[in-house]
């Protein structure tokens, strides 16, 4: 699903304004879709061979939400090179390094670290058909709960509609929402005016460069 923007049509918006806008609209995803999928998780767990105190560790001691927050950023951010101009792309990313682990909760660099770490997994598979981006989301996760690892989980983590049911909800949570935005916004870069000499009459401010919308 794309989540709905309840703003005017098309002016422009600094990149700050645009990636907080994404990490607030992500967030209110989670909060509707991560029960669901937490309880699909506990429900494979609950089948397999781990006794529940194994379980009860895994689920309280593993930070599952932020793993989950940090999928949906990555797979969506990823996005964010193909559609726009490096600059106004790196600025985006930025940004929401800047404020990602912050609206998170967290004092340290978790959530941003496994965002930028899921992008350029994305990216090393790109001209790959075989591979999905939320597969590739999913097994990160897999792998950070150690389910790959462990005896009990191990085959669980193969078992293709573990795969399915666990992925589905990061593949479609926030899809196509940098594309939505983009198709009715126009984003500015800020940028620091060029120093000026003495004889030269200086702009005041600062320049504002924007990214065109096709």
């Amino acid at each position: 699903m794309v989540t709905k923007m309840n703003i005017s049509a098309k002016h422009t918006v600094a990149t700050k304004e645009a990636a907080k806008r994404f990490l607030y609209d992500v967030i209110e995803v989670v909060e509707k879709t991560y029960p669901v999928w937490e309880k699909r998780l506990s429900d494979f767990l609950e089948d397999s061979p781990m006794d529940f105190e194994e379980k009860r560790k895994l689920l309280e001691v593993h930070p599952v939400r932020h793993y989950y927050y940090a999928a949906i950023v990555g797979l969506e951010a990823s996005k964010i090179r193909s559609l726009y101009q490096t600059e106004i792309a790196e600025d985006l990313l930025a940004d929401i390094n800047e404020m990602i682990d912050k609206l998170a909760g967290r004092s340290d660099q978790l959530v941003s670290d496994l965002v930028f770490d899921i992008m350029r997994r994305v990216r090393s598979v790109e001209a790959d058909d075989t591979k999905k981006e939320h597969d590739i989301a999913m097994k990160r996760i897999n792998e950070l709960l150690q389910l790959t690892t462990m005896e009990a989980t191990k085959d669980l983590t193969k078992d293709i509609v573990f795969r399915q049911e666990m992925a589905q909800p990061i593949a479609v949570s926030m899809r196509h929402w940098w594309k939505a935005f983009k198709s009715s916004r126009q984003l500015a870069q800020t940028i620091p005016a060029p120093t000026h000499s003495s004889d030269q009459s200086p702009n005041s401010g600062q320049t504002i460069k924007t990214a065109t919308v096709h």
